[in-house]
């Protein structure tokens, strides 16, 4: 992709990939200092090699166990920055803003400074916050490739979305676009925006956390050992040039495959 315009070829997007790597953990508090853990070392080498972390994260639940676990943690977050995968087309003051949810829940604790924080302007409606959103990462990242992020933290809903890519929606299928207006939302606020999949699968990492019950049906089709085609979104992450994890409880992995699920290092204990 050059300039924001030209065609990302779809086969691209969906590449060959090192097989996923799948933890699961007792329960949600080992799941969410797993989670942290994992972040933070992760974010320490991208800061060791190049100088800062450049982390996307979404909203939801997500978001919340990444705050639960860093909370018990020494942080040193001088060097990263954060963006967004998604946002919902509302006040950055409501509560139903990914924005807002992160800074009630996440960034107390990490002390960043105003620069550090890239958060996509989602009141000006989908087309408009899209378009200003896709040009302040093509300020930071260059317009001529697309953004690489050093992480990239995702969620799974329970019908098999991650950011606001939802099943059937036009925006899955995006392949021109670094961000992505998305109308009809099955989950309200049904406007929002997105980064698409080509630049989620341009992530150096990518990490899916997904805790309980209602999650365990969307993951045993995402996992299912037989599947004619790709049909939700999560199954279609597969990172070119990076790889993917999946950290999830035990009763969200309940009804994964056994190729999948087990025996697990974490079975019995939390890290």
């Amino acid at each position: 992709m050059e300039n924001g315009g030209d065609r990302v070829d779809e086969n691209e997007t969906m590449g060959q990939s090192m097989k996923p790597k799948v933890e699961i953990f007792p329960d949600e508090q080992a799941l969410a200092m797993a989670l942290a853990q994992t972040v933070v070392a992760l974010a320490a080498k991208a800061v060791a090699v190049r100088g800062r972390c450049r982390l996307a994260i979404p909203g939801g639940s997500v978001v919340s166990l990444l705050g639960r676990g860093l909370a018990g943690l020494p942080v040193d977050a001088s060097r990263w920055e954060i963006f967004w995968t998604d946002e919902r087309c509302v006040p950055r003051t409501d509560p139903n803003s990914n924005f807002h949810l992160a800074k009630t829940v996440l960034f107390s604790g990490l002390r960043l400074l105003p620069g550090q924080i890239h958060s996509p302007p989602g009141e000006l409606g989908p087309d408009a916050a899209a378009q200003a959103y896709e040009t302040e990462l093509n300020a930071i990242f260059g317009a001529a490739t697309l953004p690489r992020f050093d992480l990239v933290l995702l969620g799974v809903g329970e019908d098999g979305h991650v950011a606001s890519l939802f099943p059937g929606n036009p925006a899955v299928r995006e392949t021109y676009r670094r961000v992505a207006p998305v109308g009809n939302a099955p989950k309200p606020p049904p406007a929002r925006i997105t980064l698409t999949l080509p630049v989620l699968n341009q992530a150096r990492h990518v990490i899916v956390a997904a805790a309980g019950a209602g999650k365990a049906e969307a993951l045993s089709r995402v996992f299912a050992p037989q599947r004619a085609q790709l049909e939700l979104p999560a199954q279609m992450l597969a990172p070119r040039n990076g790889d993917i994890r999946w950290l999830l409880d035990s009763t969200a992995a309940s009804k994964l495959p056994s190729s999948i699920s087990g025996p697990q290092p974490h079975a019995e204990k939390a890290p």
